[in-house]
């Protein structure tokens, strides 16, 4: 599971979902053509490059009895631009049914900002989810973060300027798996009166 575009010099989370029958230990090993690959395991964190480009990422799985398995995905690295500075943003992240695409989206937002995210899992009327939200920086609030029952969370971005990112893994009950991204560009307030800021 992967987001099939991350902008410029943000992070972004790769999940492998393994078959794994016997449960024996498995070995995972990462590697990508550019950027900064962080953690280890079947998820793992990449901090795209700030060249906008496309870059493969791959995934080699080793189990106990030196079995090999491989993927490799390629990722669109989209250039930062000039984005309007959101003084109240909500974000929906509308999860694809198909595919191992994540939705995801990008604001412009100022330090101690709250922005709510909503997520928005396939049949969610028919079915039932499991939510985990991360964050790189800042901080989450909402009931139901800690059961696993949140499909929408607060984040308060940090005092810090710099690149953020808000990562929701949401299980379903008959085992699909999906994710969503909120990038969040947190901004000085005295960069830019006009309220419009280069993303940089």
């Amino acid at each position: 599971m992967y987001s099939r575009e991350v902008p410029a010099s943000f992070e972004t989370v790769l999940i492998c979902r393994t078959i794994n029958s016997g449960r024996e230990p498995l070995g995972v090993k990462w590697a990508a053509d550019n950027g900064t690959v962080s953690c280890d395991g079947e998820s793992i964190r990449w901090i795209a490059p700030s060249d906008p480009g496309e870059y493969g990422i791959s995934v080699k799985v080793i189990d106990a009895n030196d079995g090999e398995a491989s993927n490799k995905v390629n990722v669109k690295v989209i250039p930062r631009s000039n984005s309007p500075v959101d003084l109240s943003p909500e974000l929906v992240l509308q999860i694809p049914i198909w595919g191992s695409n994540a939705a995801c989206d990008v604001k412009a937002v100022r330090p101690a900002t709250t922005a709510v995210i909503s997520c928005m899992p396939p049949l969610a009327m028919i079915n039932e989810y499991k939510y985990t939200w991360v964050c790189n920086g800042g901080k989450l609030q909402g009931a139901g973060i800690k059961e696993g029952t949140a499909s929408q969370v607060g984040w308060i971005a940090p005092g810090i300027p710099g690149f953020y990112t808000v990562t929701v893994q949401i299980e379903g009950n008959n085992g699909n798996f999906y994710a969503g991204y909120a990038y969040f560009n947190v901004i000085s307030p005295s960069c830019c009166g006009s309220g419009v800021c280069e993303i940089d």
